[in-house]
Formats: structure tokens, C-alpha cells, sequence
């Protein structure tokens, strides 16, 4: 059997996190494989040595959502026990992705602080802009009122011009 074909991935849960402190790894296998097959797969991809090897198979178990009754599938469970010294770092993706991650926060912060910076100029202007768009409207308003009341002051005018010139 191929090594990728015997472990399936490791089991992470609050109990197996536990239990890799005291050097004890928990995986997911093939359903055909046994615990020789395990170790040398352990040993072959985590370059580690294995000290044992206990495989058990997990039942499934009834679960229920609403209504609807269904059940988890069985699988093949391991827990290999490493010699002292040997770890397996199952998180080792993470380091370099978290400096990746702090660079680009890093970058996002000093993007974001141009962003706002251009944001509060535009906003200034915008405000300057409807300053003097206020200030032309109350020109316009006041022109406007003053043109009616010439308007108004000739139109009195003619009528009275008319009515004087009718008498």
C-alpha cells in the first residue's frame, strides 16, 4: 500500500492536543492498513522514529439534526507514540504565513493611513466646494428678490402711470 494512501490526516481535537504534549500523535488511517504499515508511513513522512503504534477502529454513531436521524461513518484511528526527542510539527505552514500575514498588515495599515489621509483632503474640499456653492445660492436669492421687487416697483409704476394718464 502507498505511504499517502495509509494515513489520511491527523486527528485535531482537545484530547489529541493533549496528548501531543506527552508525544503521542493521533491520525486518521486506511481502513486495511496495520500497525507496521502505520509506522514505517509515520516514520517515511514526519522523518521521526516511532516507538508504538496502537490502532483501534471508531464505531460510528447515531446523530441527529431536527427531525432527521443519520450516522457518522467508522474509520480507523491510530495513535502513534514517538521515541523521546521526536516531534512532529503538524503547524509548520504557519510561521512563514504569519510573518507573510504581519507584512501585509503591516502594508495594509500604511495603505490605509494614505487612503484616509486622501479621504479627509477630499472631504475638505468637498466641504470648501459646498461653502461657495451655498454662498453663490444665497447671491442668486438675493438678486432674484431684488429683481422681483423692481419688477413689482415698475409694474406699480405703470399702473399708476396708466391711471394718471387716464385722468
Amino acid at each position: 500500500m502507498n505511504v499517502n494512501e495509509i494515513i489520511k490526516g491527523p486527528i485535531l481535537t482537545e484530547k489529541s492536543y493533549q496528548l501531543m504534549s506527552s508525544g503521542v500523535y493521533s491520525f486518521k488511517v486506511s481502513p486495511k492498513t496495520n500497525r507496521s504499515e502505520t509506522k514505517k508511513a509515520v516514520e517515511y513522512i514526519f522523518n521521526v522514529k516511532v516507538e508504538k503504534v496502537n490502532i483501534f477502529t471508531v464505531p460510528k454513531k447515531e446523530k441527529k439534526l431536527g427531525k432527521s436521524k443519520g450516522f457518522t461513518t467508522k474509520y480507523k484511528k491510530a495513535l502513534v507514540k514517538l521515541m523521546p526527542g521526536y516531534t512532529i510539527n503538524l503547524f509548520e505552514d504557519e510561521s512563514p504565513q504569519d510573518q507573510k500575514d504581519s507584512e501585509t498588515i503591516s502594508e495594509n495599515t500604511d495603505e490605509k493611513a494614505k487612503i484616509a489621509k486622501k479621504k479627509a483632503e477630499l472631504e475638505a474640499k468637498n466641504k470648501e466646494i459646498a461653502e461657495k456653492l451655498a454662498k453663490k445660492q444665497a447671491e442668486l436669492a438675493k438678486k432674484e428678490s431684488e429683481t422681483n421687487e423692481n419688477q413689482e416697483k415698475k409694474i406699480e409704476n405703470q399702473t399708476e402711470n396708466q391711471e394718471n394718464s387716464a385722468k
